[in-house]
């Protein structure tokens, strides 16, 4: 039995995004006519769709900056890197992670993923950050027990930032895990207003043992003809 177009579409965009892939490694300039500007949302292929999802205005891929060779960004209590190796007593570098980091809130990411935000998210410009080394949600004891607190979470929230010259950084007011693993950040469009003048918009994460800064050109982030965020 055949799939329902939206369901089939829905399940690949949940593994592709899953795993934090992107469909195009070389840099480039994206043009008034690319597909999302000259196609109807319904023509969108998947191939399309997740070249949206992930290397376009609106997704950029980005690698965190771990603090200290020894340091564990997951909270999983495993150390990123050794002592007294082979190197004179260095540790080992810590694997490096491709992330993706995207605007959910924008318009064309909407059309692709067929789904409006959550009610608690309207008002925000929210953010998703992909294959993010934090380590999973906390999980109770035992069956029934209160779940621990999600410090690496909380963490997480306390560090993001949209920040864009001359305009005192948003920080984020929402933090939340969705289903495959991504972290949602919300940044309240009353305390920071994007218009496409101002260019660029950074969207940074200190969580204390990582670093992370993706950058976004306005000038590209033109849907039928209006900033989309």
């Amino acid at each position: 039995m055949a799939l329902n177009p939206t369901i089939a579409r829905r399940r690949f965009l949940t593994a592709t995004l899953a795993s934090g892939a992107t469909l195009i490694h070389s840099p480039r300039m994206f043009a008034a006519t690319e597909f999302w500007n000259a196609k109807d949302p319904a023509s969108w292929t998947e191939e399309e769709v997740a070249v949206l999802m992930s290397k376009s205005p609106w997704a950029r891929a980005a690698t965190p900056t771990i603090k200290g060779t020894s340091d564990d960004p997951t909270g999983g209590g495993q150390p990123m890197g050794g002592r007294g190796g082979a190197g004179g007593g260095m540790g080992r570098r810590p694997p490096s992670v491709n992330a993706i980091v995207r605007w959910e809130s924008a318009q064309p990411i909407l059309d692709a993923l067929k789904a409006p935000l959550a009610a608690d998210l309207q008002g925000h410009y929210i953010i998703s950050v992909t294959n993010l080394p934090i380590g999973p949600a906390p999980r109770p004891a035992r069956p029934g027990a209160e779940v621990p607190p999600d410090e690496a979470l909380e963490r997480a929230q306390n560090g993001a930032t949209l920040q864009v010259k001359g305009k005192d950084p948003g920080e984020a007011g929402i933090a939340r895990r969705n289903h495959i693993g991504s972290i949602l950040f919300g940044f309240s469009k009353d305390y920071l207003h994007l218009t496409a003048n101002d260019r660029e918009i950074v969207f940074k994460l200190d969580t204390g043992q990582l670093l992370l800064s993706t950058r976004f050109d306005t000038k590209e982030m033109t849907y039928h003809g209006k900033l989309a965020v």
